[in-house]
């Protein structure tokens, strides 16, 4: 909703200033008459009117293709942009010939894109809709690549009982580690650090004892 207050000679006078200022008919505002002119002493007093404008907010899809495209034509990087849309997410798939460097050093460059995207999309949107970007099928290929390092090293903590801290990890990959490991009865995994980054740590679970 827009509400802005204009001023004029007469009503239609301040009327013409919004219609001029937002672009629309006059039909697609609401009006109030804040002052009017007098019956009797009208001589050099203005019309103050507030009006309302009802704005529609663009899909996110399209939002998401037009920053996309306009982002990487500026860069001199050819893609296409295909979006799925859901009630509180919107995935988006990015196709081209320059997958590697939009992914990125273990996907750094692809997740930096995404977290500038939602940023941008929603600045002024009432209710944020998460948009997840993917090229390639990467991330359904660094989940189960990060499934089967996370029962690797587990393996390796129950042989040698030594905790294993991994190397910093985004949201989305730390959760895949605690989520292969978490039935596990032997181990427990809990994220170290500050920030988005952090650390996964990979460590045996304490034996119950009981009284006899």
């Amino acid at each position: 909703m827009v509400i802005r207050e204009y001023e004029g000679r007469t009503q239609r006078d301040a009327l013409k200033k919004a219609e001029a200022d937002l672009g629309v008919d006059s039909e697609q505002l609401k009006i109030e008459v804040i002052t009017g002119k007098s019956k009797f002493f009208s001589f050099g007093t203005l019309v103050k009117i507030r009006v309302y404008l009802e704005v529609m907010e663009e899909p996110v899809s399209k939002n998401v293709e037009n920053f996309l495209s306009g982002l990487f034509k500026t860069i001199g990087i050819n893609v296409t942009i295909e979006t799925y849309e859901e009630v509180d997410k919107l995935y988006v798939e990015i196709l081209s010939d320059s997958a590697g460097l939009i992914i990125g050093k273990r996907g750094k460059t692809l997740e930096s894109l995404q977290l500038l995207t939602n940023i941008i999309v929603n600045k002024d949107r009432e209710n944020w809709k998460k948009v997840v970007l993917d090229i390639e099928n990467y991330r359904d290929k660094r989940e189960t690549s990060l499934k089967e390092f996370a029962l690797k090293v587990a393996d390796k903590v129950k042989k040698t009982g030594k905790a294993q801290l991994l190397e910093p990890m985004n949201p989305f990959e730390r959760r895949i580690i605690h989520m292969t490991l978490q039935n596990d009865p032997q181990i427990n995994t809990k994220s170290e650090g500050a920030g988005s980054l952090k650390k996964v740590k990979i460590f045996l679970r304490r034996r119950k004892k009981y009284n006899k």
